[in-house]
């Protein structure tokens, strides 16, 4: 069975719901991570040991398949100090040994309770009955509504999708059609002087791809030609095999 404790007679330590509570009003309550709780738990069962960091990353993190940094560590140990000093216990009852671990002081009073020995004085609050309710038959129109309301959200998600897609190929500029190629451009430059040498000197196969999407730009060394099967649409799968040219090297890939 799940076992609480009781600490300094007045604050219950309840590892199994991750919470430390007031004895005397159970409202007062504080949530503790997993983290948090687990390590709380290692320093009752070692009271009075200073237990070292890397024992904590390993029985609270490490077992559990989570990884863990200092950082986060130290977190969790504030957590618990915290904890304490609002329920009323000492927060320097949780030590911290510089360069090698941490220590719960014995000075705290400990006692390892079963559960109901923690709930006995508590009143007992009587069951409620719950209240039928008898619920109108739904409106004869409540389905119709319900299929307008599906039809807008969808044709609303349509719209939306269409506006924002990523339809920057569409923008670009046609610059050259010749040897069964068509060529495009990217919009954002101001002269396309570079993008035509680069056509006059390309060797790309027009026959299997013969729709190519060209970004270049004058001060970046890296140029990529999109070639595509057809031309470029944003409601069907593109076929398309992307290029990539630099200056030090002409073609690097496919």
């Amino acid at each position: 069975m799940a076992k609480v404790f009781l600490l300094n007679g007045t604050v219950v330590f309840w590892p199994e719901r991750n919470v430390l509570h007031a004895k005397s009003d159970e409202t007062k309550r504080i949530a503790l991570s997993n983290p948090a709780t687990r390590c709380l738990l290692l320093l009752i069962q070692r009271q009075g040991q200073v237990i070292e960091r890397d024992y904590f990353f390993e029985h609270v993190w490490f077992i559990n398949g989570a990884q863990v940094t200092n950082n986060t560590f130290y977190q969790n140990i504030s957590l618990l100090r915290r904890a304490f000093k609002e329920l009323g216990l000492n927060e320097e009852l949780i030590v911290t040994v510089p360069k090698v671990g941490i220590r719960l002081e014995p000075q705290l009073e400990i006692q390892e309770q079963e559960p109901e020995a923690t709930l006995c004085n508590e009143p007992i609050t009587p069951p409620v009955t719950p209240v039928e309710k008898t619920l109108k038959p739904p409106h004869k129109r409540t389905a119709w509504w319900l299929l307008a309301g599906v039809a807008c959200c969808f044709i609303a998600a349509l719209v939306t999708w269409q506006t924002q897609f990523d339809s920057r190929l569409s923008r670009y500029v046609p610059l050259s059609v010749g040897e069964g190629c068509h060529w495009y451009g990217n919009q954002d430059v101001l002269k396309f002087d570079k993008h035509l040498q680069f056509i006059k000197a390309s060797t790309l196969d027009c026959q299997s791809y013969p729709w190519i999407y060209l970004t270049l730009y004058p001060n970046f060394p890296r140029i990529s030609a999109l070639a595509c099967r057809q031309q470029y649409s944003r409601w069907r799968d593109n076929d398309c095999v992307t290029h990539y040219y630099f200056k030090e090297s002409r073609n690097v890939g496919a």
